[in-house]
């Protein structure tokens, strides 16, 4: 079935104890900690829904790809997306206290009181949690120069010449340095 928006009806779901859904998840980018991170291409989506004896569970997978900042240099880098989805929900009825409550497992689960899913929570959920922690644009990326941000992988000779000012509280351990470099030489 394709599916262009991602919201499914408890009924519907009742109905057949099984739903597959697959086709594209429509948007431009995902907001994530290093900001905005426009998709490259159609995010791809694959589900199967189904009936459990207390609810619902939610299994599938996503593939897309990212264009997201390198992590040394800032340049724009392509990051290739394969999530899980993954969740069990549950009616709120079946919610503990939040004080007996104990993390018992690591299971997304996500307890409903309407009639209806948005699923597309949980599209955006595995893409956000499929983004690794240190995107590289390539392994031994150089970076930025820390005194004038010139980009070290495009002028690997980089020599700065804008020395940093030194904290006067700092000078004596400044000359020390100076002098045991001059030393070795």
């Amino acid at each position: 079935m394709r599916r262009m928006d991602w919201k499914v009806e408890l009924a519907e779901i009742e109905k057949k104890k099984r739903f597959f859904l697959e086709g594209e998840y429509k948007s431009e980018g995902i907001e994530l900690d290093v900001g905005f991170c426009k998709f490259l291409e159609p995010v791809r989506v694959k589900m199967v829904v189904a009936k459990t004896k207390d609810g619902f569970t939610i299994g599938g997978y996503v593939h897309t790809a990212i264009e997201h900042p390198c992590a040394r240099c800032l340049e724009p880098t392509r990051v290739e997306i394969k999530g899980v989805i993954e969740a069990l929900y549950l009616p709120e009825s079946m919610r503990k206290n939040v004080k007996e409550e104990k993390l018992e497992s690591l299971k997304n689960i996500i307890y409903y009181h309407e009639t209806e899913f948005d699923l597309s929570e949980r599209i955006v959920e595995a893409i956000v949690v499929s983004v690794p922690e240190k995107v590289l644009c390539k392994p031994d990326c150089k970076g930025l120069c820390p005194h004038c941000g010139t980009n070290l992988n495009e002028e690997p000779d980089h020599r700065c010449d804008k020395i940093p000012v030194v904290d006067s509280r700092f000078e004596i351990l400044a000359k020390l340095k100076d002098n045991l470099e001059n030393r070795e030489v």
